[in-house]
């Protein structure tokens, strides 16, 4: 097949590039011709890349938005690369990833006569924010936006509890809900966003969405059962990630068991204080780190803990323990216990409840080998459930579907 594969970056800026960088990859080194789409944010996945010369110029930063602020709602030059790049590589189909935030709702008019499926990696689609926070202070239950009743996320400020940015992405939601028309077919990495997507009641039925967990790359990869004492998260240094609860957990920790922060993120300075106005000392800040220093951070933990108090899709964090042998401690929210099996893989507890972290995080302390224990049990989840091998297939049906169902 000739794919055109489109998403915000062609960088290692987030799990979510990484993701459809490696789908990439995996579809080209089936044989399938695969071209890559993105915006213009260095250093890209491959030096000099061929049709980087269709990428769009960067709109996410506030100089941009200042300079084009309708980019960000309707970004002509997008929607004429993506013309370009149609006509000159007719694809058989496009598979998005994620195009709204850098090429505006507008360029999914460009795919009106090209088989379109999206991978939905967050709440985007249903919850102008795409935080799914209600009032920016807890999840969104009840999905106030449904049938596209987007005003709600302006009267309530949901995005940052700020006026200013939900207008702005109140009114950009208007042109996603009027142009999901052109996409075809969905896949969720989870059934809970599955599930939300449905609930939400936007105009998509249920036979056009396709549950495709994610991924992780096992080759080179082996269980380490011992390990350095220290805990491990890794991911966006933000408050909806629960930050704050995981370092209230750690503040009677005994000094020798130590908890590892890697990444960067717009809180992260407020958390840094945080840590030392409480006099937490025994959490070390690693701010970002290269893919080998990830799993090195992986391999030598006790187990991943994922805190989150916000939908979490189907995070690859805790499969990136799980390859290593390490069991995962994390929220019960969105679709995390499909990932992390209680007791089993890792341990669940109610997002916020620092007690039950704190729980969850001496258990592993006072009993090293339930520690190994979860580990393998995670290694064989990963081999068995999360194959790179089991991904593509499931992908090439789904790709097979739509190709047929457009016919």
């Amino acid at each position: 097949m000739k794919i055109l594969t489109m998403h915000a970056y062609f960088s290692p800026f987030r799990g979510g590039e990484t993701i459809a960088y490696n789908t990439f990859k995996m579809l080209q080194d089936a044989g399938h011709e695969v071209v890559y789409m993105a915006a213009d944010r260095k250093p890209y996945f491959e030096e000099n890349y061929e049709y980087s010369k269709y990428f769009i110029k960067d709109i996410t930063s506030v100089k941009a938005y200042l300079k084009r602020p309708y980019a960000y709602y309707y970004n002509f030059e997008a929607k004429r690369n993506v013309n370009k790049l149609l006509d000159d590589f007719q694809p058989d189909l496009v598979h998005i990833h994620n195009v709204i935030t850098c090429f505006s709702p507008a360029v999914l008019e460009c795919l009106k006569n090209v088989p379109t499926i999206m991978t939905v990696h967050d709440s985007g689609i249903i919850c102008p924010a795409s935080t799914l926070m209600y009032k920016n202070k807890q999840m969104c239950t009840n999905i106030y936006c449904k049938k596209g009743n987007i005003i709600n996320c302006l009267l309530n400020k949901c995005d940052s509890g700020k006026l200013e940015p939900s207008i702005r992405k109140t009114l950009r939601a208007y042109f996603i809900t009027k142009n999901l028309k052109y996409i075809d077919k969905y896949i969720t990495p989870s059934d809970a966003l599955k599930k939300l997507i449905l609930q939400a009641d936007i105009g998509i039925k249920e036979e056009d969405i396709t549950t495709i967990n994610t991924f992780i790359k096992t080759e080179g990869k082996a269980p380490n059962y011992t390990n350095e004492s220290y805990f491990l998260y890794l991911g966006a240094v933000t408050k909806e990630k629960g930050l704050i609860y995981l370092l209230d957990a750690f503040k009677d920790m005994p000094e020798n068991i130590k908890l590892h922060i890697a990444g960067k993120g717009r809180d992260e300075e407020e958390i840094k204080q945080y840590a030392k106005d409480n006099n937490i000392t025994n959490v070390e800040f690693l701010g970002f780190i290269s893919d080998e220093e990830r799993d090195k951070q992986n391999k030598n933990c006790i187990a991943t803990i994922l805190p989150c108090n916000w939908f979490e899709n189907c995070p690859s964090v805790p499969l990136e323990g799980y390859i290593y042998g390490k069991p995962a401690i994390a929220s019960d929210i969105g679709g995390i216990p499909e990932l992390v099996k209680n007791n089993e893989t890792g341990f669940l507890f109610e997002p916020g409840n620092v007690e039950q972290l704190k729980k969850c995080i001496t258990e592993y302390v006072n009993n090293p080998q339930l520690a190994v224990k979860h580990g393998e049990n995670a290694y064989n989840t990963a081999i068995n459930k999360y194959s790179e091998k089991r991904y593509f297939n499931e992908l090439i049906e789904a790709y097979n579907i739509l190709l047929e169902c457009k016919k």
